[in-house]
């Protein structure tokens, strides 16, 4: 990892290293639940199994708890998680920055698992 990326983690404050993912080839169907309300996304920016970034179309309040859900033909989860941080973009979306709940770290990790054959260079990192 080269040192510039590095120093982005550890001023971020994250536990573990993200990975891109090829979002576009994603066969199942992201979605946040939040209050009563289920938010489709597919713009997945980055992954890891303590959180995800993604991209939305409108506002997310920090101070709700969600759950992110990934649907599939054969896989179906929902991790509670938070709003780490979010940014609006000059298109009016917003990109976010989602970290899971560590009350179920083989449900962070299931979904990670999953997402492999999507994560960009996963057979060089690992």
């Amino acid at each position: 990892m080269d040192l510039a990326r590095k120093d982005l983690m550890n001023s971020e404050k994250r536990n573990h290293e993200r990975k891109s993912l090829a979002s576009d080839q994603i066969e199942g169907v992201f979605s946040i639940v939040l209050k009563d309300e289920k938010i489709i996304f597919d713009d997945v920016h980055d992954v890891s199994i303590s959180g995800m970034g993604i991209r939305v179309d409108h506002f997310l309040d920090k101070d709700v708890p969600i759950q992110v859900c990934y649907e599939s033909d054969d896989f179906n989860i929902a991790i509670n998680a938070e709003i780490a941080w979010q940014e609006k973009l000059e298109d009016n979306s917003f990109r976010i920055g989602v970290q899971f709940s560590n009350e179920n770290m083989d449900g962070n990790v299931m979904l990670f698992m999953t997402m492999r054959e999507y994560i960009d260079d996963f057979g060089e990192a690992f």
